[in-house]
C-alpha cells in the first residue's frame, strides 16, 4: 500500500512559484479557448481549486491556472504542498493531465439541461455550444415522439401576433410590443434583468432613404 505524502496548504507568492519545465501542457495565451474558459471560471467562481506544488515550489498542477492567475493580477494563491521525489513529482504531473473520469451522459444532460432553463451561462461549464447540444440531443432527442402536427398546413395559414404574444427560443425570449412602454419588458423578462440593450431612438421619426419608406412608419 502506497503511503500518503505529507501535504500542507498554504498561500504562496505566484511569483515564487517555478512552472515544470517539462510540462507537457500547451503553454495558454490570451484568446485561447482554453484560457477564455479558466479566465471565466475564475472570475464566476473565484480561486477555489488550488496550484499543486513540490516542496521546492516547482509547480505540479495547475499551470494554465497560473498563467491565467498572473493575468489577472493575483499575487498570491493558496496551493497544495506535496513532497515527492523529482520522479514522483513527473509522475503526477502526467496523471493529473491525463486522469479523467466518464460521464454519466443522461445525468450530464439532465444537469446541464437544468443549468439551461434556469438561465445559467453554460459557457462556464467549460463545455462548447456544439458540445452541449450534441449531449442534450444525444440523450433527450430519444424521447420524442413523433405528433401528427402537419407543418406544411400551418404554414399555409396567416400569421397573426398579438401584442404581448411570447415566443420561446431556446433560451432566448421575443415579445410582440411597445418597446418604449415599461410593462414590455416587464411580460418579457419577469424578475431578471437584461445584460444589453440595443436600442435605436428616436422613435416614432418619419424616415425616409433613396432606397424608399419604411413601411407602416
Amino acid at each position: 500500500m502506497t503511503t500518503q505524502p505529507n501535504m500542507e496548504i498554504k498561500e504562496l507568492l505566484l511569483r515564487d512559484l517555478k512552472p515544470a519545465s517539462y510540462n507537457p501542457r500547451k503553454k495558454l495565451k490570451k484568446g485561447d479557448k482554453e484560457y477564455e474558459k479558466i479566465k471565466q471560471s475564475l472570475l464566476k467562481f473565484g480561486y477555489v481549486d488550488p496550484i499543486i506544488v513540490n516542496e521546492d515550489l516547482t509547480v505540479i498542477g495547475g499551470h494554465q491556472r497560473l498563467t491565467v492567475l498572473k493575468d489577472l493580477k493575483y499575487e498570491t494563491a493558496k496551493c497544495v504542498i506535496v513532497s515527492l521525489s523529482k520522479e514522483d513529482e513527473k509522475a503526477l504531473n502526467i496523471a493529473l493531465n491525463k486522469i479523467t473520469g466518464q460521464w454519466d451522459d443522461q445525468l450530464l444532460a439532465d444537469l446541464l439541461l437544468n443549468l439551461q432553463e434556469s438561465d445559467f451561462n453554460l459557457d462556464l461549464t467549460g463545455f462548447e455550444p456544439p458540445e452541449i447540444d450534441d449531449i442534450l440531443s444525444n440523450v433527450h432527442d430519444k424521447d420524442l415522439a413523433e405528433d401528427d402536427f402537419d407543418v406544411e398546413e400551418e404554414l399555409k395559414k396567416p400569421t397573426v401576433a398579438r401584442c404581448g404574444d411570447i415566443w420561446q427560443l431556446g433560451k432566448h425570449r421575443v415579445i410582440c410590443g411597445d418597446s418604449t412602454k415599461a410593462e414590455t419588458y416587464d411580460q418579457l423578462l419577469g424578475d431578471k434583468k437584461a445584460n444589453l440593450v440595443v436600442t435605436d431612438p428616436p422613435y416614432n421619426v418619419n424616415v425616409e432613404e433613396t432606397a424608399g419608406k419604411i413601411l407602416n412608419d
